[in-house]
């Protein structure tokens, strides 16, 4: 018997391979494929351990070489994907699992999810340090700034468009993808030189919330006008359209202004009678979720608007502002901000340029001109200096979801070409990648008074410089 199974082991056959698969130790690399490809969860366990130790890694090689740790972060995800080793083609993250299980999840579709969580908490973080009053002072050079930082861009973005070629409804849409403003890199980076609460930094943050509005209505209006848009067409009119999105903007501004500081205090009312360790905390994070959630599904706007608009909220109410921003900034700085970051790197191919390599610098230069003089010019308009007001244009340059969103609403509804559409992927992640060193620049050598530290409490760890 035992040389039959010797026979059967030696074999080619299917049980002969199954056999060796058993008998294989659990560290063998075919074995550990094997088990990986079936198992879903230890691909995302496995995948983590990679993606936070070299991003940790290169932030902080980074920082080292006085460069921004976003930027470190940024080129780990760079490194990994489809530009250089494209981890994706590795069969330990393919899965294929048995009959019956759930291969329909994809590992990097899971990935995606964590690093939407990530950006909805950074955003949350960035609203928590925010200096209200500073904010307040802002209002007017954020209003201009976001103004310009629509207007010239759109306009710049689809003239160039026109002139390299294009009809004009596709011209028009790449404008209005370069409208999109998402600042969480911006904020990270002011938080890592301790800039968040000067004026600069909330302009930018207050231009982004305006900036978002702005754009998303510039997108409904052409989404009206467009008759190959769902929803849109001949027996829809534009302005049905359009103000069908500003009502449910302001649906949610009105929620979010007048019954949002309500919720808020009732929630860590309730929270505080608990008496249990970080409930403050949970209920800060189940704060910023909800007004993520509102801020999309009935705003019909970034969710990162609404967890920024949460985190204001909560600031204004300092009595358990300190303890939530010291467990939140740990949470942030060690695993959902590297987490988030290399995922953005892990989205760029190079390789999709293929020979549109001057289209692509163009737009790229309007992309961010466009939003440095556009958003600068409204900020020195209002009493900025021509410094000031630079760091606020170019504190606005990263196009992020909304890019996006806006590019894969186009691609879907055949305005935007395939080999379009992978260009401006290209270049919404291009615009992240290159505003923490532009950003870092314009600051000079300049240092926070004030090291911010994951261990510290309270506010003390920010910068009051203005």
């Amino acid at each position: 018997m035992r040389e039959a199974h010797h026979q059967v082991g030696r074999s080619g056959g299917p049980s002969g391979n199954v056999l060796l698969s058993v008998l294989r130790p659990p560290w063998h690399p075919k074995q550990l494929s094997r088990i990986l490809r079936m198992n879903i969860s230890l691909q995302v366990l496995i995948f983590l351990a990679v993606l936070i130790l070299l991003a940790k890694a290169a932030g902080g090689l980074a920082a080292r070489l006085r460069l921004p740790a976003v930027l470190g972060e940024l080129l780990a995800g760079v490194a990994l994907g489809p530009s250089l080793i494209n981890i994706w083609r590795f069969s330990w993250f393919a899965v294929s699992g048995p009959a019956g299980s759930n291969t329909h999840i994809s590992l990097a579709a899971f990935i995606e999810v964590l690093a939407e969580i990530g950006v909805v908490i950074l955003m949350f973080l960035a609203g928590l340090e925010t200096d209200i009053g500073a904010m307040k002072e802002s209002f007017g050079p954020a209003f201009w700034a976001a103004c310009g930082g629509v207007v010239l861009p759109f306009a710049g973005g689809a003239v160039i468009a026109h002139e390299l070629g294009f009809a004009w409804r596709e011209a028009v849409f790449i404008g209005t993808i370069l409208t999109a403003t998402s600042v969480s890199i911006t904020a990270q980076t002011l938080m890592n030189l301790g800039r968040l609460r000067s004026k600069a930094g909330s302009t930018i943050l207050g231009a982004a919330v305006i900036d978002d509005v702005l754009g998303l209505l510039v997108l409904s209006l052409v989404i009206a006008l467009e008759p190959n848009m769902p929803g849109a067409g001949p027996g829809r009119s534009a302005l049905v359209g359009f103000g069908w999105t500003v009502a449910r903007m302001a649906v949610f501004f009105v929620f979010a202004f007048f019954a949002g500081p309500w919720l808020i205090r009732a929630a860590f009312k309730l929270a505080r009678r608990f008496k249990s360790a970080h409930s403050p905390l949970a209920a800060a994070l189940a704060l910023g979720f909800l007004f993520a959630f509102l801020a999309q599904y009935v705003g019909s706007m970034a969710a990162i608007t609404g967890s920024y608009l949460a985190g204001l909220f909560i600031a204004a109410n300092p009595s358990d502002h300190a303890e939530v921003i010291s467990d939140l900034r740990s949470m942030a700085n060690s695993f959902f901000g590297p987490l988030f970051f290399a995922s953005i790197g892990l989205e760029i191919n190079a390789w999709s340029l293929g020979g549109h390599f001057s289209f692509f610098f163009m737009i790229l230069m309007i992309a961010i001109l466009g939003k440095a003089f556009g958003c600068g010019l409204g900020a020195w308009c209002n009493g900025f200096s021509g410094r000031d007001g630079l760091i606020v244009g170019v504190g606005m340059v990263p196009r992020g979801e909304v890019g996006l969103i806006t590019a894969n609403i186009g691609w879907a509804a055949g305005i935007v070409s395939p080999e379009i559409y992978s260009l401006v992927i290209v270049l919404v992640l291009a615009t992240t990648l290159v505003t923490p060193p532009l950003l870092s620049l314009c600051f000079g050598r300049e240092r926070a008074v004030l090291e911010i530290s994951p261990v510290s409490s309270g506010v003390d760890g920010i910068s009051s410089e203005s």
